[in-house]
């Protein structure tokens, strides 16, 4: 077995990996990197160049495992494409929601290599794409002359819609690959599903490797906090911001405020969402016997959930009168609507923004995140300072196991090998530490990106 780290090996971000069985080579994802622009923000694919990929495998649809997938195909150009059927119906949106993100930072930022493609690129290899349904084995099949074929299969992740552990198994060992993945129950989606029986090597991911806080963070406690606080704000006057992302945890975020207010336990207020989130929510609806639900039947679009008013984001009827508002991006990046809202209602102490989700130290969103009251923080460059009077708060609501979770995935699954991905250096450290203290017979492997693994079968 190879294996090489194109992207996202020490780091959450532009993940892509190049694995080789039986002389069946795949690559596992094709993301970009959601904090560098340009050429830098792709994964390393001059390292297939001329090398035949019999198969590309999407373990979900958001960005970071997914934006690059028209370009690693001008590298393998023969690849066919596999993913879940949800994935099927998301990606071609995702992409271009992608292409339109480009298209305009061309113009505003002057990246001249974007776009990287155009819709009509995206439109072209759409018709390569396979939506396979969930624990049904399929044939992947090596086209060298030495190659034996692999037999694939999806497992759900648990961690947005279409997201999928990935089984392989092949003439000599078994590989299992996380991708992102959650062992709680959602709102909407349920926790993930692994393997039943024993695998040689697990792919992991490290995410939440070094975050002690989301140990023991249960989402109904953080439910009802995020209850209780909305309420203090309708009191006094204020709206409430919660910047999403807008594949997942939008769709989890509206469910769940949803209930809450139906309940009684916050105020009988409006709920606004827009954006890309809006056309996600959609497709959630329109997949949900195609994927684990805790109830097949809760449909977004069926929500008292109202459209954001078209004009300026940052005024109407949403910050007249106190409303909660749900839009993208999660990380209040320049000119979204999170962004442009925030800076309205940073300055208003009637107002606050809960964060729900993970939030980069280099995103605008981290500078919210830790001011203070009084501080006077930079939204993005070319802006004015901003004076920090409203209220802010995290809430945990992760779409990721926590890393005693990982732990416990590690001796259900019982590897011989693990191999430690999308985390950043001190997560994939504690993880790689972690599994060696507890279970020193494991060879565990924390890869350099760009490096070729030449493995022995994990199980000689």
């Amino acid at each position: 077995m190879k294996f090489t780290v194109l992207g996202g090996g020490n780091e959450i971000g532009a993940n892509a990996y190049l694995l080789e069985m039986d002389g069946t080579v795949m690559m596992l994802d094709a993301g970009v990197h959601p904090r560098r622009i340009g050429y830098e923000s792709l994964p390393d694919f001059s390292r297939i160049d001329g090398r035949f990929v019999d198969a590309l495998l999407l373990s979900h649809c958001h960005l970071d495992h997914l934006g690059a997938l028209p370009v690693a195909l001008r590298s393998a150009p023969h690849a066919r494409v596999f993913m879940t059927r949800p994935s099927y119906d998301l990606a071609p949106e995702m992409l271009h929601s992608t292409v339109t993100v480009m298209e305009r930072q061309r113009l505003e930022k002057g990246i001249r290599e974007y776009p990287f493609y155009t819709h009509e690129d995206v439109e072209m290899v759409s018709y390569c794409f396979q939506g396979m349904g969930y624990e049904r084995d399929f044939p992947i099949c090596g086209t060298t002359s030495n190659a034996a074929d692999v037999s694939c299969s999806f497992l759900d992740a648990g961690h947005i819609l279409g997201a999928a552990g990935i089984l392989l198994k092949g003439e000599r060992e078994t590989v299992f690959y996380t991708g992102d993945t959650s062992r709680a129950d959602q709102e909407i989606i349920k926790g993930a599903v692994y393997p039943d029986d024993p695998v040689d090597t697990l792919i992991l991911e490290s995410t939440l490797g070094a975050n002690v806080e989301a140990e023991g963070k249960r989402r109904s406690d953080e439910a009802r906090n995020l209850a209780r606080r909305i309420t203090r704000v309708v009191e006094r006057g204020g709206s409430v911001l919660i910047p999403a992302f807008a594949l997942g945890r939008t769709q989890e975020m509206l469910a769940t405020l949803h209930r809450l207010r139906a309940e009684g336990r916050m105020p009988d207020v409006e709920i606004f969402t827009a954006g890309l989130g809006r056309a996600v929510s959609h497709i959630y609806d329109r997949t949900a016997r195609h994927s684990r639900r805790r109830d097949p039947d809760l449909k977004i679009d069926r929500l008292d959930i109202r459209a954001l008013p078209p004009g300026d984001p940052a005024q109407g009827l949403h910050l007249k009168q106190p409303s909660v508002i749900v839009v993208s991006s999660g990380m209040m990046e320049a000119r979204t609507l999170s962004h442009r809202i925030a800076r309205a209602m940073l300055p208003d102490r009637r107002h606050a923004i809960f964060f729900v989700g993970y939030v980069d130290p280099n995103a605008p969103g981290y500078r919210v995140l830790n001011a203070r009251p009084g501080d006077r923080i930079l939204l993005d460059p070319e802006g004015e300072p901003v004076e920090v009077q409203c209220e802010v708060e995290r809430f945990h609501f992760s779409a990721h196991a926590d890393r005693q979770q990982l732990l416990r995935l590690v001796e259900e699954v019982t590897p011989s090998r693990v191999i430690l991905v999308h985390g950043d250096a001190g997560a994939i450290q504690w993880m790689a530490e972690a599994i060696r203290d507890q279970q020193p017979w494991i060879e565990v492997l924390t890869p350099e990106p760009g490096v070729e693994y030449d493995l022995p079968p994990a199980n000689a």
